[in-house]
């Protein structure tokens, strides 16, 4: 009889220790590992060329100037939008070109209003 108590109680701190040691481990890094649910953030370096050098417009005023009259010469009419596309200049930038080609009494480039659009005439 003693022995079955000695057996029992054996075997109760044998599973004792073996469920406080497994516990143990599982809680050996609480507080120091990060959630399941924690997805680190990737960072990808892309590596550009740096620009060194910038094209500007390599047609003066007086070239474009030319290159107005001469599209004049064989068309009727100049709009903005073609002349923007024949210098390469943006919009806004060929629209006041235009207008100060038209402002000026040296060039033959007057301004006429159809509707909203404005065109260009010798």
């Amino acid at each position: 009889m003693e022995t079955k108590k000695n057996i029992k109680r054996a075997m109760f701190i044998a599973l004792t220790l073996l469920t406080c040691a497994t516990a143990s481990a599982q809680r050996r890094h609480h507080g120091h590992v990060r959630p399941c649910a924690y997805r680190p953030a990737v960072v990808r370096v892309v590596y550009r060329p740096a620009v060194t050098v910038r094209v500007s417009n390599r047609l003066n005023k007086k070239d474009r100037l030319n290159m107005a009259l001469a599209y004049l010469n064989n068309n009727k009419t100049l709009s903005v939008s073609q002349y923007s596309k024949m210098t390469g200049l943006a919009k806004a930038t060929a629209e006041a070109e235009l207008d100060a080609f038209a402002v000026s009494r040296n060039n033959p480039i007057k301004l006429v209003m159809s509707g909203k659009k404005k065109l260009y005439v010798v």
